[in-house]
């Protein structure tokens, strides 16, 4: 439609704030897929991750979490940037923005307390930083 009216697009942002445990990897790969399609460039321009709880109905709080949730989260971390290399031609990708480098505060406005970061509050790294650089050096060939 905005094209139809004259105005000039390049490209496309997609915020991804994701949820690990209920975000679907099947569809981020069908946006990306969709995307691509465009013939547009490709950013992914928010992508944080908090952890929804089935069993208890929300998110949950970084404290809460346990080794493996944080384990499930660096795996998804990974899925998703591979994903993105695999259905976004080079040509098209713009890049990928982590949207929270540390976790929330439990004072933040966004995802008050919840896990989003590569890192914990006390800048400590975390499984997710792993998950993520396994994601790009996997894309790109290298071999962790």
């Amino acid at each position: 439609y905005t094209e139809a009216q004259g105005a000039r697009i390049d490209g496309i942002g997609t915020q991804m704030h994701v949820t690990c445990g209920q975000t679907e990897l099947n569809n981020i790969k069908l946006m990306f897929q969709n995307l691509a399609q465009t013939g547009k460039l490709v950013k992914v321009s928010e992508l944080d991750m908090g952890y929804y709880s089935a069993g208890e109905g929300r998110n949950l709080q970084t404290e809460e979490l346990t080794k493996e949730q944080h384990k499930e989260m660096a795996q998804f971390y990974e899925d998703i940037i591979k994903a993105y290399f695999e259905f976004v031609p080079a040509s098209q990708r713009y890049g990928i923005t982590q949207w929270c480098p540390q976790d929330s505060p439990k004072e933040s406005s966004w995802r008050k307390g919840e896990p989003t970061g590569l890192w914990d509050l006390d800048f400590y790294r975390k499984y997710t930083y792993t998950g993520f650089a396994r994601g790009l050096m996997i894309s790109n060939g290298i071999q962790p």
